[in-house]
């Protein structure tokens, strides 16, 4: 793939002076950045000209150029699409989309696009770069056929609570008096070692929608003979397409759980995600779950689950930041164990910011309230819990493949009930393999 710095370049070479009724003193400052390949300061002076600028073709182009220098190859091809709309006889913009289709792994829509421009007299510098994308495309397998994106990663670290363990040896039970808890329900630190594997398929249909498969593995195995190893599973069927201005995707998962090798719960469901794009920067959305959670040992805990998650995502120049309102119901099988049903209510909130074309960093932090439906059999009186969590994420991408982690994370659950108050930190490294 040619590199990204020259191809910006270079499509910027291809473009035109900025047309009437924009404000040349401002887009030639934003392309003199991009022409500097200083993406980053590009991104940010773009992000301040949406309001005034937005929808128009030159301004859209260059917007574009700066989405794709800071990675945001999704925001570049939404920008794209609206400019080759007002021009559709714009070589410059054409290729740019072209370009990107390609970067996204949407080939079918790629080649529409290089084939509409070999179709035009082009420079000869542009009319190499079309061919050498035409005979890439030629030589990969057919696009109708479906395309893979996967990813391999190995990390270690520390945590300090592997079982969401009591920090306490002894709790009071008011039926039993002061019970003495098994080593696997106490709070123990452990070193750790993971190992995820996850494989991406996508069928394109056409530009706007696409049928995809995936399958992801996950297996941590802990230092620490009393502490579980575990393995999670997922495996998902779905569709995804955008109808006039909304974004709709429907998927169906299975996410089991073994424990030590033996099959410890399964959870199964529906996914469905609608949102629709307020302006270039904001969209709004909302998820719906409904699963089942099924355990293996025994019938009792079961659960269904209904959680409707509604967020509005906003970017800044670099940052990004998302807003989550929750709601969750989760219905106990048995009429013996109704004390497990709840339900809840959460916030959430997701920043992520690019530092640099290689550094991107994230911090995510959840709140949510569970309102038991019983009493607990044993404590006689129902279960009230507080859910915290704080997540801090920083990747370096030092290679085409390849991209380097860091992440701290603590949890906190406070409960009015002693067995199922904890506290958990959590701190690794990894590197992640791309194919």
């Amino acid at each position: 793939m040619a590199d990204l710095r020259l191809l910006c370049v270079f499509l910027l070479l291809l473009s035109r002076p900025a047309v009437a009724g924009t404000t040349p003193s401002a887009l030639d400052r934003l392309e003199a950045l991009l022409q500097q390949q200083d993406y980053p300061a590009a991104w940010q002076q773009a992000g301040t000209l949406q309001t005034e600028l937005e929808g128009e073709p030159r301004f859209d182009y260059l917007f574009a150029l700066a989405a794709r220098g800071n990675g945001h190859l999704h925001q570049a091809v939404f920008a794209l699409e609206r400019a080759i709309q007002a021009e559709p006889q714009s070589l410059d913009i054409r290729l740019a989309l072209a370009v990107s289709y390609f970067e996204l792994g949407n080939m079918p829509a790629a080649e529409r696009q290089f084939r509409q421009l070999r179709q035009q007299a082009l420079p000869q510098q542009a009319e190499r770069l079309v061919d050498s994308f035409l005979q890439r495309l030629a030589a990969q397998q057919d696009p109708s056929q479906g395309y893979w994106q996967n990813w391999l990663q190995l990390s270690a670290g520390s945590d300090s609570n592997p079982n969401s363990g009591v920090a306490d040896e002894f709790v009071q039970i008011p039926l039993l008096g002061q019970v003495r808890l098994f080593e696997q329900s106490r709070e123990k630190s452990s070193s750790y070692t993971e190992l995820q594997a996850q494989l991406n398929w996508t069928l394109p249909q056409d530009q706007h929608s696409a049928f995809y498969l995936s399958a992801a593995l996950l297996h941590s195995a802990y230092a620490k003979d009393n502490i579980f190893s575990r393995t999670y599973a997922s495996a998902v069927a779905g569709y995804q397409q955008r109808w006039h201005d909304y974004r709709l995707s429907s998927e169906v998962f299975y996410r089991p759980l073994r424990l030590d090798g033996d099959n410890y719960l399964d959870y199964l469901g529906l996914y469905q995600r609608v949102s629709r794009p307020l302006s270039p920067a904001t969209e709004l959305g909302l998820d719906l779950t409904y699963a089942r959670q099924n355990y293996s040992q025994s019938p009792d805990p079961d659960k269904t689950q209904l959680v409707a998650d509604s967020w509005l995502s906003t970017r800044l120049g670099n940052t990004e930041h998302r807003f989550h309102l929750r709601w969750g119901l989760e219905d106990s099988s048995g009429s013996r164990t109704d004390f497990n049903s709840r339900t809840s209510y959460g916030l959430g909130y997701r920043w992520q910011q690019v530092l640099s074309e290689q550094w991107l960093s994230s911090l995510m932090l959840d709140y949510l309230q569970g309102e038991y439906d019983e009493p607990h059999p044993l404590f006689r009186q129902a279960r009230d819990d507080r859910f915290y969590r704080a997540e801090l994420e920083l990747s370096y991408h030092f290679h085409l493949h390849w991209r380097l982690l860091a992440s701290l994370s603590h949890l906190r659950n406070d409960s009015n009930l002693a067995i199922y108050q904890y506290r958990r930190t959590r701190g690794g490294i990894g590197v992640r393999y791309a194919f």
